[in-house]
């Protein structure tokens, strides 16, 4: 949470994090879902202890495999007014102080929703804004699903965790 604490400055000196793996269910989701929700303390914290108000939304788990789904669906049916309301909430997803991009190479995508997925990481890139990738696929290999460019942003710009291991879903169950 010590890394948090500085969200209320202009700038807060985070850097972005890309919680890979090849295998599914090592803990990439979850991971993001503790940061996410350590932010989120940080923040409600932050502003009470600053006597400010805190935001109506300081942070957002973006589901990019769903969203890219519906976005298909979407251009399928030729559908302009749930695209619209798809793009407006990817550009909120810009402009949201963190933001978890769950699943961010989890298939290949048209030129369309590479655009899309450009336009909101170029902009938060630029405004400094922390950003969790979880993903199956390594960092070098995002080229292949986006393009060079969004890929070298991206890992110009994170952390690379890789995680190790087989599946640790069900466990739990035993």
């Amino acid at each position: 949470m010590a890394t948090f604490e500085r969200q209320f400055d202009d700038k807060p000196a985070i850097k972005s994090a890309y919680l890979y793996s090849d295998e599914p269910g090592t803990g990439k989701t979850t991971t993001a879902a503790g940061l996410i929700n350590a932010w989120l303390r940080a923040h409600y914290v932050g502003a009470a202890r600053l006597g400010r108000q805190p935001l109506r939304k300081p942070a957002e788990f973006f589901d990019l495999n769903e969203y890219q789904t519906a976005y298909n669906l979407a251009a399928m049916a030729g559908d302009d007014v749930k695209l619209q309301a798809l793009t407006k909430r990817l550009n909120e997803a810009a402009r949201v102080p963190f933001l978890v991009l769950d699943d961010v190479g989890i298939r290949s995508a048209s030129e369309a929703f590479r655009g899309l997925v450009h336009a909101v990481i170029n902009a938060r890139l630029a405004a400094g804004r922390p950003t969790v990738y979880t993903s199956n696929i390594e960092m070098g290999d995002l080229a292949d699903v986006y393009d060079a460019r969004l890929a070298d942003r991206i890992r110009d710009n994170c952390q690379d965790l890789p995680f190790i291991g087989k599946s640790k879903r069900g466990l739990r169950r035993k």
